[in-house]
């Protein structure tokens, strides 16, 4: 199994990529599990999770280690050989993975929650997607994602175009890969998106407000995952990071 991020720890004791930190500690990780048991602190066998472009598992892992009913959702061949590797070593009857797109979330919903980290800014119709995600998500809303901002932060480094209006959003596109690139030859980019060869990164002001019109009354940033020396973190990395984690929540 070639593991390219998540290291987890398996039953047998031993590692998907010992070189790489647990992913059980990585801030993301830990931050997703605050948001969880705030939103769902009791009977978490009565909530469905979806993983969506869950890659290797180990986000889904986590949150099926908490006690959740968890599908994760991934379309590459590698990756979802490698999840279903980690199933196999794995003691957790509530954990699931499908080899599909994010697409077809539809299929194999609805949720209680969807977690959604390192995807959203890999589509090229973001606002498309999320109002299908929205439609299938009862109450709890994790978007850890890439977003675009007015100022020239970050541009660069990402190779970002211009600001640019597209579905209605305020954003920025971000080149994948060359358009003629052989589709078989995509399918072995596993940190890249899988069909469109640009991506819309919208604006975070936008973002924000997306979500709110979609019915997740509750929104904000999350920022503990900076913690701790949070104040320098934010001020060092965060402006040309530009990326951050968006919660949206429903009333009940």
């Amino acid at each position: 199994m070639n593991f390219t991020a998540h290291n987890i720890r398996l039953d047998n004791g031993s590692y998907t990529k010992p070189d790489a930190k647990l992913i059980s500690d990585e801030p993301w990780a830990i931050s997703t599990r605050k948001i969880l048991n705030l939103v769902f602190p009791l009977h978490k066998k009565n909530y469905r999770v979806v993983d969506l472009g869950c890659l290797e598992g180990g986000y889904s892992v986590e949150i099926a280690r908490m006690g959740f009913d968890t599908l994760g959702l991934e379309v590459r061949e590698e990756s979802i050989a490698c999840c279903n590797y980690v199933k196999e070593n794995l003691d957790l009857e509530n954990l699931n993975f499908v080899r599909d797109t994010a697409w077809n979330l539809d299929k194999y919903g609805p949720y209680d929650a969807a977690f959604c980290c390192g995807l959203y800014y890999h589509f090229d119709k973001p606002k498309a997607f999320l109002e299908k995600l929205a439609r299938h998500t009862k109450k709890l809303l994790i978007l850890q994602t890439h977003f675009a901002t007015a100022l020239d932060s970050g541009v660069k480094q990402f190779n970002l175009s211009p600001m640019d209006v597209h579905e209605g959003l305020n954003g920025r596109w971000y080149y994948e890969f060359d358009e003629n690139l052989p589709f078989e030859e995509r399918e072995k980019l596993r940190w890249a998106s899988y069909e469109n060869d640009k991506s819309f990164w919208v604006q975070k002001e936008h973002l924000l407000g997306l979500i709110y019109d979609l019915g997740f009354s509750t929104v904000f940033e999350q920022y503990d995952h900076w913690a701790p020396d949070m104040g320098e973190n934010l001020n060092k990395f965060y402006p040309d990071s530009l990326r951050g984690t968006f919660i949206g929540i429903r009333d009940a």
